[in-house]
């Protein structure tokens, strides 16, 4: 459905400026105050510094140089005050524009606030150098001594806003750093940003200017006036089945964007038994069903924001009676999200969007680069664990126990048990996913396609590779619940950076440079450890179907060459168990894929393919059906 606007557009009431760098330019003698001390403690400030430095409190900076030296911080952070105390009286000066601005707010009777991560004895000096060249003063003053969180949490312009008595969505905070830019906007603020010394790139809600000159009141107006409208990221989604009797929770706060904050969220049409609260969160227990047949409750939440925008999704929510049969059917993906996403542009929301298109339950994610689970998580309302920065599972159904090491490093797996349902009798209904990432290197499709390495030579090199060491010690870690497979099935997804041995026949040695077969080693201890490769098994002909999963970004060798990059199935979704069935397994990489380098604008954000293969449960030996549904 269509965003809406309030008919009268919103107006400005508020603007809340930084100071350090965006009103006086005092991050320079900030940095050569900290650089001071640094060099006095044997260390040489770098750009790699600037995080920890420029628009940081004093507490961390001193923590950081604590951490380096031994020195106590609070005793550095004592003379960083002083230090930087006395640059400011003696050599503050005001940026291009900023006196000119803040006049014409004053002169428009527009308040204005002061927001600073500096302490107030720092502030104090700062505003009266402002007012000796000629600024009257500010409504409001925050400094770091005024909220226990400051930037870039968004306490110090929420306690602005609070001492002014106007939400955050009707005013402009100005910033100048990356760290100002996300308390400002965790606040729900308009931003204009005037960046100093670190890039800021414009986004929703956010305008960047080189400087404070080319800002007048009138633009400022504009920023709240034309503040993005809240959309959801998807029309409509369906949620994992409610069952008759049993509490349902769902959140979809997570899927709004480009809205001003605060939001809340309500339900005019929604099931009797369903509450939407304020914070997006669903929750309820349905009421018992008439007849055996699943009924789909349908709810339309609409998510307002501060200025009364609005944006509506349709919530479907699968419910089943009190006895029906545990959950028949699983899908399950495998996914490598390239680095967390990183060389494309929007790729979270371009993971979510990926994520609800496939409809899947389970998700074995490789490069998850630390944030992107929790943040998929989040958003979706889904669960998640996390191991190590690489490896990581996101469910749409509650974990149950972890597997495998926490700290696993760049490659190796994790694991997950998840309990998809319950039995009618009250027992769980669980599965065990685990995760895996493979050495890249050497690679054997180059090995064979590029080098011309024949089949012993190919198998000599996986071993060299270490991915057969890998893959032992994986299935060694699994064996536990190998062993329980008939009873609670298992999966094993992964990036394994190698082919299979079912793929590199002799029939389909054309699509592998002339080679096959080969019996690729690591393939072939995942099946002697009795797990089944599910893409081959809807997909018997590998000629038939291939199902190259490396890479719809790579169709030539990136090394300029020109040579044809080898495609191949290196991604897989094999399962354990007599209960599981492979209904269909398809590998996915949707939209606009353009050739690397040139991926940023892609809407599929990966440079693998993903796997997604839907199953079917068996019902466990001895235990009543229930009724259907």
């Amino acid at each position: 459905m269509t965003p809406t606007h309030p008919t009268a557009p919103p107006t400005l009431q508020a603007v809340l400026f930084d100071m350090d760098g965006t009103l006086v330019d005092t991050e320079q003698l900030w940095w050569d105050t900290v650089a001071e001390a640094a060099e006095r403690l044997g260390h040489v400030l770098a750009e790699d510094d600037q995080p920890d430095v420029l628009g940081r409190p004093v507490a961390h900076t001193a923590g950081v140089l604590a951490a380096r030296s031994g020195t106590p911080a609070a005793e550095l952070a004592a003379a960083l005050h002083r230090a930087f105390a006395e640059r400011v009286r003696t050599r503050v000066v005001p940026l291009p524009g900023a006196l000119a601005l803040l006049g014409a707010l004053r002169d428009e009777g527009v308040p204005t606030a002061l927001v600073t991560a500096s302490p107030r004895e720092v502030a104090e000096t700062v505003v009266a150098a402002l007012a000796e060249a000629g600024h009257g003063g500010f409504t409001v003053t925050v400094t770091a001594d005024d909220t226990e969180l400051t930037k870039p949490n968004p306490d110090p312009y929420l306690a602005a806003c609070r001492a002014l008595r106007v939400p955050p969505a009707a005013c402009v905070a100005v910033e100048d750093t990356p760290t100002g830019v996300a308390s400002a906007e965790a606040a729900g603020c308009q931003v204009l940003a005037v960046p100093s010394a670190v890039r800021i790139d414009p986004a929703p809600g956010r305008t960047v200017l080189g400087t404070l000159e080319e800002a007048t009141p009138d633009r400022l107006r504009a920023l709240v006036a034309d503040a993005p409208a809240p959309r959801f990221l998807v029309p409509g989604l369906t949620t994992r089945r409610a069952r008759a009797g049993r509490p349902f929770t769902a959140r979809v706060a997570g899927l709004v964007r480009g809205a001003a904050r605060p939001v809340t969220f309500v339900a005019a049409d929604r099931p009797d038994w369903l509450t939407v609260h304020a914070d997006g969160t669903l929750s309820g227990t349905p009421s018992p069903l008439p007849g055996p047949d699943t009924v789909v409750a349908v709810a339309t939440v609409t998510a307002v924001d501060a200025h009364g925008a609005t944006a509506h999704l349709t919530v479907r929510i699968p419910v089943v009676a009190a006895d029906a049969p545990a959950l028949d059917r699983v899908r399950v993906m495998s996914w490598n999200l390239w680095l967390g996403g990183a060389p494309v542009d929007d790729h979270r929301d371009k993971q979510l969007a990926v994520l609800l298109a496939a409809d899947v339950d389970v998700v074995g994610l490789q490069e998850s680069a630390v944030h992107a689970a929790p943040e998929l998580a989040d958003a979706l309302g889904w669960f998640h664990h996390s191991a190590g920065e690489n490896l990581a599972v996101l469910t749409r159904h509650p974990l149950v126990d972890t597997l495998g090491d926490p700290g696993v490093g760049f490659y190796g797996a994790a694991g997950a048990r998840i309990r998809l349902d319950e039995h009618p009798d009250g027992t769980p209904h669980e599965l065990v996913l685990w995760t895996a990432h493979l050495n890249h290197t050497p690679y054997g499709p180059y090995d064979a396609c590029f080098d011309g390495l024949r089949a012993p030579e190919l198998a000599d090199r996986e071993r060299e590779s270490g991915r057969v060491r890998q893959i032992e010690e994986i299935l060694a870690r699994m064996a536990p619940d190998l062993a329980a497979a008939d009873r609670t099935p298992v999966l094993l997804v992964g990036d394994f950076n190698a082919p299979s041995h079912l793929d590199w026949t002799a029939a389909a040695a054309p699509l592998h440079g002339g080679h096959g077969p080969v019996d690729w080693p690591v393939s072939r201890a995942v099946e002697r450890a009795g797990l089944r490769d599910s893409y081959r098994e809807a997909h018997p002909d590998p000629v038939a179907a291939p199902g190259a999963t490396w890479s719809p970004v790579h169709p030539r060798h990136e090394d300029g060459s020109g040579r044809p990059e080898p495609q191949d199935r290196i991604d897989f979704v094999f399962h354990a168990g007599d209960r599981l069935t492979v209904v269909d397994s398809t590998t996915r990489a949707t939209g606009r894929i353009a050739p690397w380098p040139d991926v940023a604008a892609n809407d599929w954000p990966s440079d693998h393919a993903a796997v997604v293969t839907t199953f079917r449960f068996a019902r466990p030996a001895g235990r009543p059906s229930g009724r259907s549904s």
